[in-house]
């Protein structure tokens, strides 16, 4: 009996030394330290755009600006990306205010980084993303009209380049005085590669082809190659501008003879997002003046709003203006399209 009431006693002392020591063994996560000396332990997610989201175990997702921390440190292994291309995939540690230090040991010395060199933390993996737009528009009385259409975009963003390509199709017809006829029948595809020589400087190739029934338009082809400066380039804020050479190919079905010629491609894109990013302004300009003949030249343009609904359903409304100084017969210089459509990103 004696032998059983010791062993008891040891076993009871013997998970009380375990709960103690569990205990005083400091908890495991990865820590932000903030300027004003406050301190955030949570797992660090990432970073891109200045902007670094911790996961909190009490407060769930942080989101903080880098210029507000001081110093951080990681529990394990972590990718970061610097501004001038290197790469750290290694565990960090706490280090002088507006630095971070790769841990000791291994073959790799310790070495001190600047916060403010940072581009991103635990960047996706390369993948492609788009996004699918349904459009209509339906009106009834003296004059009966309706339209619709179809449109989808697809980026894929790599470490030095992107490849974007998109294409819509509108259809629509109207009745007036009891006379029916196709009001829209056109469609578009476009594709372009940039490769970044440097973090803001690319390269790219870029080609559109597009039809336009109405227009008498059989088929419009511009091939175009140049440079572009990327100013802005962010979750949330996009900007840049592009030049270059273009060759300019129409074929309209009511002329028997083809036009072509040689122009200059100036272009910009631009996007924001707004209101707790829910809503996108965008728009894009593509300018084709005739290095041949300078009073021929062509416009593309468009400018829009993207309201999230869902965090993969939108709402966007969207204005096109397609401008031709030297339209076939019976047609107009300007045509102008205003969609409005439900979409779908992934």
């Amino acid at each position: 009996m004696k032998y059983r009431s010791d062993y008891g006693l040891a076993k009871w002392f013997a998970a009380v030394a375990l709960c103690v020591a569990a205990a005083a063994v400091p908890a495991v996560a990865d820590q932000i330290v903030l300027n004003n000396g406050d301190r955030i332990t949570g797992t660090i997610e990432s970073a891109d755009g200045g902007k670094l989201i911790i996961l909190s175990p009490i407060a769930g997702m942080i989101t903080v600006d880098l210029a507000n921390v001081k110093t951080f440190s990681t529990d394990g292994p972590i990718k970061i990306v610097l501004s001038d291309g290197s790469v750290i995939n290694q565990r960090v540690t706490e280090a002088t205010d507006g630095n971070f230090e790769t841990a000791s040991g291994g073959m790799l010395a310790v070495q001190a980084v600047p916060i403010s060199s940072i581009q991103k933390i635990n960047p996706p993996p390369i993948a492609w993303t788009g996004s699918v737009l349904f459009s209509g528009s339906l009106a009834q009385g003296d004059t009966y009209s309706e339209q619709i259409g179809l449109s989808a975009d697809l980026l894929r963003r790599g470490e030095n380049d992107r490849i974007e390509a998109q294409g819509q199709y509108l259809f629509g017809k109207q009745k007036i005085n009891g006379v029916e006829s196709t009001s829209t029948d056109q469609w578009d595809l476009e594709a372009s590669y940039n490769y970044f020589v440097t973090k803001k400087m690319f390269v790219l190739a870029d080609i559109r082809v597009e039809k336009n029934r109405i227009q008498h338009l059989d088929i419009r082809v511009t091939p175009n190659a140049g440079v572009g400066y990327q100013f802005v380039e962010t979750p949330d804020f996009n900007a840049n501008v592009q030049g270059g050479l273009a060759w300019v190919y129409e074929d309209y079905t009511n002329i028997g003879t083809p036009d072509e010629n040689v122009s200059l491609r100036l272009a910009y894109h631009v996007d924001k997002t707004l209101w707790d990013s829910r809503l996108k302004v965008f728009s894009d300009c593509a300018y084709f003046p005739s290095i041949q003949n300078v009073s021929r030249y062509l416009i593309l343009f468009d400018a829009g709003l993207r309201l999230a609904l869902t965090k993969t359903m939108y709402a966007e409304a969207k204005t096109e203006v397609d401008y031709d100084s030297h339209p076939a017969p019976d047609s107009h210089r300007t045509d102008t399209q205003i969609i409005l459509g439900l979409g779908w990103t992934f």
